[in-house]
């Protein structure tokens, strides 16, 4: 019974420093928790946004006057038809486009025809970001001429 109730005494000693050094960890590691070590915070006012990075943009990147522009590389121009045809955006953006004279775009679909005597350096795409600020605009002048900068597939048309 002696040896029991030596080891039974033991264990309450261990069990009050286990206490002890547990109510010592926690003072200790408590501000840490509170206010953080190392953080990852969003890129400041300073950071330079690569504008490779547009569609995909999150939320908070408001360090720029507007999103980037659409690739003009993979929107094409039709000029038979005078339809553009734009790629898919993710998730709720919206194309836009602006004609000659108006002050701000109009929602339009993937497949857009234009007008038949429309200025092509004036009618300017771009993207919308509900809740964001828009895209830079592209005018469809330029997506002609970025189309026709790609002769490799020329022979296959």
């Amino acid at each position: 019974m002696t040896a029991f109730k030596s080891l039974s005494s033991s264990n309450t000693i261990c069990r009050a420093a286990w206490g002890r050094r547990a109510r010592a960890f926690v003072l200790v590691s408590f501000p840490f928790a509170l206010f953080g070590c190392g953080s990852a915070t969003p890129p400041g006012a300073d950071a330079v946004p690569t504008s490779a990075s547009g569609p995909n943009d999150p939320a908070w990147v408001t360090n720029r006057p507007k999103l980037p522009p659409p690739d003009a590389d993979r929107i094409n121009y039709d000029e038979q038809t005078r339809t553009l045809t734009l790629y898919d955006l993710p998730g709720n953006d919206r194309w836009m486009v602006r004609m000659p004279g108006e002050m701000s775009g109009r929602a339009i679909t993937p497949q857009h025809r234009l007008p038949a005597d429309t200025e092509l350096s004036q009618v300017m795409v771009y993207y919308a970001r509900p809740g964001v600020k828009p895209s830079a605009p592209v005018s469809v002048k330029q997506i002609r001429d970025s189309g026709n900068a790609h002769s490799s597939l020329a022979g296959f048309r």
